[in-house]
């Protein structure tokens, strides 16, 4: 409704003009040369409005004419913009889809439309590298590292490549320079604690992780590394804070002790490592701070008391008292043991060694990884089949099940 009325409004204003300029008197004479033309007033006013609108035209004829070339590059611009667009996206489903060859197809077709932005160099770098041509990939990953905001991607590229090849000095150089221009990435994060690993630099390692876990383990590996006593100390202290079940760091942090003269301070830290979770490494450290068989057996009764009725606790009292002479304390504590069970035949054997029968076998003490279920007979920081950190636990020594 409202639209109606404005165009009738605009309707009686025209009609209202026209009939305005219709009645105009006089006329218009125009001289030139020997020719005269005279005409009303209303002819003329109306020749005069088509001469201005002829001149609008010619003029806006004329522009168009000038604008045209710039006007079909833009047009052709806008196309080779869509068509490389197009060429990208087809590149990274390629890549998505494992298609090697095909997505060096589409980042080629892409540069040339493209020319090397930004996101075509990382296609062409990822494309080079699925295809296995490392010397491609590379370059462009060089090439995307002068590009501004884009760095972290170059140097990350670089990095992995460097760690494929096992060149871990260039690939630490790459993952300072993706730390600086991008502080904080997690990845970054994981990949400098698994390059510290590699060379086992445990300090620098252990400064990348919070985890209790991996503070526990990475503790331990910097204590027995560690060339200074008082570091190696307080790495042991770090570990045992972290995870006070975990026997190599009590073991550690017991050695670190006694490193630095303080035996008594060391024995206290078996005693509670004992208490929290008995294990034959503990007892093996513990008795190395007795001289005699007999002062063994007598100390074996205070270890004993820290967790008393588990089976290692037996199996200390047991084999101290056999190798100090004192047979029926050992074959009671061996038959204790082996009724709890889980002794790994050294309850059997200690019995035997009473009975002057052939000793058994006995399982050497293992670790076993929680996450890739391997099993191996020593500890160490990282698994040395999954590497995941940390996760070594006690168990019976064996071969990769994963």
């Amino acid at each position: 409704m409202r639209r109606a009325l404005k165009f009738i409004v605009i309707l009686v204003v025209l009609l209202a003009l026209a009939w305005w300029i219709g009645s105009l008197p006089g006329t218009v004479t125009a001289h030139s040369g020997s020719y005269t033309v005279e005409t009303s007033v209303p002819a003329a006013v109306l020749l005069l409005f088509l001469a201005g609108l002829i001149v609008v035209v010619v003029l806006r004829l004329l522009g168009a004419v000038r604008r045209a070339p710039h006007g079909f590059g833009a047009w052709r611009g806008g196309r080779r913009q869509r068509l490389g667009q197009i060429a990208t996206e087809r590149g990274i489903v390629a890549l998505a889809a494992g298609d090697a060859a095909g997505a060096r197809a589409e980042a080629g077709r892409a540069a040339k439309l493209l020319g090397d932005t930004p996101l075509v160099l990382v296609l062409r770098a990822e494309a080079a590298r699925l295809a296995g041509l490392p010397a491609e990939a590379q370059a462009a990953f060089k090439q995307l590292t002068t590009q501004p905001g884009m760095a972290f991607l170059g140097h990350r590229g670089l990095l992995r490549q460097s760690v494929a090849v096992g060149d871990h000095e260039v690939a630490q150089i790459h993952a300072e320079a993706a730390e600086a221009a991008y502080p904080g990435s997690a990845w970054l994060k994981n990949k400098r604690r698994e390059l510290a690993l590699a060379r086992q630099d445990y300090p620098a390692a252990l400064a990348l992780t919070r985890e209790p876990r991996h503070v526990a383990a990475l503790a331990t590996a910097a204590a027995r590394s560690a060339a200074d006593p008082r570091a190696a100390l307080g790495f042991a202290r770090q570990a045992v804070k972290a995870d006070p079940a975990l026997a190599p760091a009590v073991v550690a942090l017991a050695e670190s002790l006694r490193a630095a003269d303080k035996p008594r301070a060391a024995t206290k830290a078996l005693l509670e490592g004992w208490k929290t979770a008995p294990h034959r490494m503990l007892a093996a450290a513990y008795f190395a701070g007795f001289g005699t068989p007999i002062e063994r057996a007598q100390a074996a009764g205070a270890l004993a008391a820290q967790n008393p009725g588990h089976v290692e606790s037996e199996l200390a009292l047991a084999q101290t008292a056999l190798e100090a002479k004192l047979t029926g304390e050992a074959r009671r504590h061996a038959e204790a043991a082996r009724a709890l069970g889980g002794d790994q035949g050294r309850a059997a054997a200690v019995l035997a060694a009473l009975d002057g029968a052939p000793p058994p076998a006995i399982a050497p003490a293992g670790w076993t990884c929680e996450e890739c279920y391997s099993s191996f007979p020593g500890w160490a920081a990282s698994c040395p089949n999954c590497h995941k950190i940390g996760t070594l636990k006690p168990g019976a020594p064996g071969t990769n099940l994963a």
